[in-house]
């Protein structure tokens, strides 16, 4: 059952002039409409006063360990002269400004090649990255469009594009198989309040798309060994259409370098394992996980699994090579491990200091938290080794 918000009239008066809208639809108004969108307005939304933390928030530990990453791909690369380093959805700056302040004191050289590009929809939150990075003016710029466009196609970015949780808030089809055939999920009205609502999928190529993601050994209606012609009664897919659009012009974009993604999600086959089978959407509001995706829109953070296959295999299309899938433990234990962490503690002026980098150390990497729920998925352009599956 929804709750009025300033976005409710608007959706509502979409939904009488245009029938029922897709979930993805709804998705982008309560995320990014301009005025009423959930990343649009001032309430805050990440940290302790927020409804959610990313990985970015553990500050400063996940900068430096990647910082470190990063030092080490500019020099993979031949230490150019600029080394471009695109953040896709980067919030408020905290990375950018942690990362940037530990370079520029730790290393020198490096910090000098470097050339920061936070790409931001939001101009709440590009007002306030405005704010975190102001001192870094001459090397940090905050934009609204990717580089090259829609396309990307003139960026030659030589570096890096990250994305940490950006792909999981893009806008997803929610696709049920009913009766031997794929209806899409849509938000409708009833009685003045928003509902589900089953309909043709509202894209010919999404049902297309589903099939693609059906393994027909799964097995029908709880048999072990059911006929293969269709998926389970009530199975679940999410369609992204804008992560492959992503993907195509972030491949497009790079002239060398690589690709750092970091989220939530799952691969084809762990999805025909039987992964996520009613859906993996959920609404946070508060740290806490809100049961009613259609609750108060705009006023609550939609978000959704990813799909790390679909994501390399566009990357792949786009000139991109696949390099690594891997916990966002195990990425972080490789590169920080060598050194025993040492960006992490080398400033700590307390035993009591060293305790709490300790702690926020551990929130990243430890199965319990964020260590096994994220993951990191790399894909590379010209560069000298990366091969694996997903």
């Amino acid at each position: 059952m929804s709750s009025e918000t300033p976005l409710l009239p608007l959706l509502k008066q979409e939904i009488r002039a245009r029938g029922p809208l897709p979930f993805a639809r709804f998705m982008e108004a309560c995320l990014c409409h301009p005025q009423f969108g959930y990343y649009n307005t001032e309430r805050p939304k990440l940290g302790a006063s927020g409804d959610f933390y990313t990985s970015a928030h553990v500050a400063p530990v996940f900068a430096r360990i990647l910082a470190r990453h990063w030092e080490a791909l500019w020099q993979r690369l031949g230490r150019p002269a600029r080394f471009d380093l695109v953040e896709l959805g980067p919030g408020d700056g905290s990375l950018a400004a942690e990362l940037l302040s530990w370079l520029r004191e730790r290393s020198p050289e490096f910090f000098a090649a470097l050339r920061y590009t936070g790409i931001e929809q939001s101009a709440q939150l590009r007002s306030r990255m405005e704010k975190a990075l102001r001192e870094f003016a001459s090397r940090a710029r905050i934009a609204s469009e990717f580089p090259g466009g829609k396309t990307g196609q003139a960026a030659g970015i030589c570096g890096c594009v990250f994305a940490n949780e950006f792909f999981d808030a893009l806008p997803i089809h929610i696709l049920v198989w009913r009766k031997g055939r794929w209806r899409e999920r849509m938000v409708g009205l009833q009685r003045e309040r928003l509902v589900w609502v089953e309909k043709e999928p509202s894209l010919p190529e999404l049902a297309r798309q589903a099939e693609l993601h059906f393994d027909p050994s799964l097995p029908m209606d709880g048999r072990p060994d059911g006929p293969p012609d269709g998926p389970p009664e009530g199975w679940t897919a999410e369609i992204r259409p804008h992560a492959a659009e992503w993907m195509h012009r972030i491949g497009g974009s790079i002239a060398q370098g690589e690709v750092l993604i970091v989220d939530y999600g799952y691969t084809l086959d762990e999805w025909r394992g039987g992964r996520f089978p009613e859906g993996s959407a959920l609404a946070y509001r508060g740290h806490q996980v809100a049961e009613d995706l259609l609750g108060r829109p705009g006023d609550q953070d939609l978000t959704a699994h990813v799909n790390f296959t679909e994501l390399a295999e566009a990357g792949q299309a786009a000139g991109l090579r696949f390099a690594s899938l891997e916990s966002q433990a195990r990425f972080l234990l490789s590169v920080g491990e060598p050194d025993e962490f040492a960006a992490v503690f080398s400033d700590c002026a307390s035993e009591a200091e060293r305790q709490r980098r300790a702690q926020l150390l551990k929130t990243l990497i430890v199965p319990q938290a964020m260590g096994e729920a994220f993951r990191v998925l790399r894909m590379e352009k010209r560069l000298r080794y990366g091969t694996g599956r997903v």
